[in-house]
Parts: C-alpha cells; structure tokens; sequence
C-alpha cells in the first residue's frame, strides 16, 4: 500500500492536526488502564462490540496530550475503517507504522493504538518482535473477543500483557451519561453508550437488534466460519432470551439437532464474544464444579438485549433485575458462581459473599433460607438479599446495590 495514501487514510483518525473527539469520560477506565502507560507490557482491552473501547482508546490519547506527550508521538489504527479491509495482513502494519515514522519524523517514544486488532491473524507476532526488541514503543490495542489472541499462539503474549475487560455502562455510569437517572430504563434498555444516548425508544431498540446482528456475524459466525448462520442466530436468540437459566446442552442438541459436542462449542464461541455470560456451580473442588450435573447458567452482557430478542413484550422483571445484578457482579469479579441443593439456590457466590435476588419487597420465603443453608455450610460466607426498594440488615434495594463501588465487600 502507497505510504501517502496511508497516511492521508490514518490523519482522520489522529491527533496530529486537531483535537480529539472522545465523548463523556469513563472515568473508572482511564484511572485503572492509565498507572500502566509508562510499564512496557501491551496493554490489552477487550469486550463486548460497541461497549466503549474505541472510545476508552481516545480518551486514553487526550490523557497523554494532557501530560504533554506531544501529539506526533501517537498513533491510533482503526482496523474496522473499510478503506484497509483488503489490507489486513500482518505486513500491513509494518507498511503502517513505517509510513507513520516517515510523515511524523518521530525520534521519541511511540504510543501504537490499535483497534479491533483481532482482525488481523497472528498481531501477536509482529507485537512481540518489537517488544523483545525493546523498541520504544508503547502497544494499546483493543478487541471484542476475550480470545484475541489465536489459540495456536495463544503463548507468544504471556508476561507481556495486562488486560482490562470493558463493559456496556454500569448504573452509576449510566447516572451521568442519562438525564433520566431511571433504573427501569437501565433495565430495560441496558447500557451500551450509544443505545444510552439516544431519546428515542424506537432508535434504541434499533440499535441494539443491529448490535445483536453485528457481534454475532462478526464476532462468531464470520470469525468462526459458521456456514448455518440462520441455526446460530436461533441458538444465540433462544440462550439471551432464557437468560439466567441453567443449561443443559443435551436438551440444546435435541432442540437444534446438533450434537452435544457442537452446542458446547458454539455457546463457548457466543461466551467469547461477549454476548453471554457463564456462572458455574460452586465448589472448592474444580472435579465438582465441572460435573456434568451440575448445570452451568448463562446470563447475557447487557439487559438491553435481553429485551430486544424476547419473545414476550418485556423480558420477565425477576429475569431483568438477576441479570442486571450478574452485570454488576461479574465486572467487579473474576468468578461468579451459583449454588443450589434440590429445595434452595443462591443465585450468585462471590468472594466470601452470598447473593440471592428478588424484584419484589414481599420476600419469598424460598429466597431467604436458600441463603441460609449457604450461610450455615459455609460458615466464613456473609449473605445480602437484593429486593426491589426493602432495606434492612442484610438486605439492599436494587438501586443502591447497583451504584455501590464495593466498599461491603
């Protein structure tokens, strides 16, 4: 590819002529990703598409500006820009990054932004040559895969990465990204940025059955080679639309005549691109965790879809707030677990804490000896009761539950 015609495609998108555009801050981002600027390792950002990575990346670059790195010493490259779809080798970002220091005359340190690098087989390799070189440049790169690298290589990045997973808006971003402040909206329209912002029911369901169409023939049907794309859309729309269930995948294989081998791996790759979430049984011992028996149960990574896929006019309001509470939960923590016996359930185990979930203040009673048992087995668990406005010892409304920073814990 020109040199000329390669920069003339990347000034657009950098900083190097006017300011950058970069939306409400993430602040909770900037402050976690940003202590790492200066450390040598790549830093990885991953999640769901459209969650605010590409948006993060920039607020990233106004950061370094605001600390006096001078513009020229950034380079941001948009892999989803069409104009480089027949481009997207390895090769490619070497002809890049040459062309950017041959326009930008840099001598200083390199901050590399990349975004969506997932799209181009084996980065990881071109990455790494240059940081076992030790040339001076810093690596940010993003992708909505929590598999970016190829599992053929999935070796060549370990020691040289730290990882953040970014998420559609919490509640408390959602606070100061809406003037509405309105838990049932976030409910019910969850919190990816855009769908937040706009005012209008009809355009936010629109954008998030796009959003639904667009992660799941990307990021799975595209990425995996899929050829029945009409029986995956079936199988990603039934599991978001049961979220929160516990799923047997012999009961998938008789319903999508699919063996149970197949359904295995298509709901890890649904896992992978974020649109699902995993909660497996609680167990000390990792033999039990994963007997056969004891059913995993998927939650899906935004409310809004759940919504939008939904045969019934709304999803179901217990189904929202547990879903909602997963959200919370599993952006704060590396595991999330369940635990039942035949009679009683905890929806979710964290930590040294106990979860169970009700949309209604009239408790049931099933809700709270469930916690009991928990509580009584596992003696150094505390528990919480989440309702629908009831507070009391132990127990939390929704709402407030949804805006906590984890100080309880």
């Amino acid at each position: 590819m020109d040199p000329t015609h390669i920069i003339s495609l990347l000034q657009p998108w950098n900083p190097w002529e006017k300011p950058l555009s970069a939306g409400i801050p993430r602040t909770k981002y900037i402050n976690q990703i940003y202590p790492f600027i200066d450390n040598k390792e790549v830093l990885i950002l991953q999640g769901i598409r459209r969650c605010g990575k590409s948006t993060i990346l920039k607020q990233l670059m106004q950061e370094l500006i605001r600390n006096s790195i001078n513009p020229l010493q950034i380079l941001y490259l948009n892999l989803e820009d069409y104009h480089f779809t027949p481009y997207l080798r390895i090769e490619f970002l070497e002809e890049v990054l040459q062309a950017y220091k041959k326009h930008t005359i840099n001598h200083q340190k390199i901050y590399l932004f990349m975004d969506e690098v997932q799209k181009i087989e084996g980065w990881e390799r071109w990455v790494r040559t240059y940081y076992d070189q030790e040339e001076d440049i810093k690596f940010i790169v993003s992708g909505s895969s929590s598999s970016l690298m190829s599992r053929e290589s999935s070796t060549v990045m370990t020691g040289r990465n730290i990882t953040f997973t970014i998420w559609p808006l919490s509640f408390k971003e959602f606070c100061s990204f809406s003037s509405t402040q309105s838990l049932q909206e976030y409910l019910e329209f969850g919190g990816f940025p855009e769908v937040v912002l706009q005012s209008s029911e009809f355009k936010k369901k629109a954008l998030l059955q796009q959003y639904f169409t667009d992660i799941l023939y990307k990021d799975v049907i595209n990425r995996h080679n899929i050829r029945n794309a009409k029986q995956m859309n079936e199988i990603a729309s039934y599991l978001i639309n049961a979220a929160g269930g516990r799923i047997s995948m012999s009961k998938l294989s008789r319903i999508f005549g699919l063996s149970q081998q197949t359904i295995s791996l298509y709901v890890s790759y649904l896992v992978e691109a974020y649109l699902l979430y995993e909660v497996s049984w609680f167990s000390y011992s990792l033999k039990t965790r994963h007997d056969v028996t004891k059913l995993p149960k998927l939650y899906a990574l935004d409310n809004g879809l759940i919504n939008t896929l939904s045969v019934k006019y709304q999803g179901n309001k217990g189904q929202l707030f547990e879903n909602a509470v997963l959200i919370h939960l599993a952006a704060k923590f590396k595991e999330v677990h369940y635990w039942s016996t035949l009679k009683t359930e905890v929806d979710f185990i964290v930590d040294k804490m106990a979860i169970n979930v009700t949309a209604t203040d009239t408790i049931p009673e099933r809700e709270e000896r469930g916690l009991q048992e928990f509580v009584k087995k596992h003696r150094n668990f505390t528990s919480l009761l989440i309702t629908e406005s009831k507070t009391g010892e132990k127990v939390m409304p929704l709402r407030e539950f949804l805006l906590q920073d984890w100080e309880y814990f």
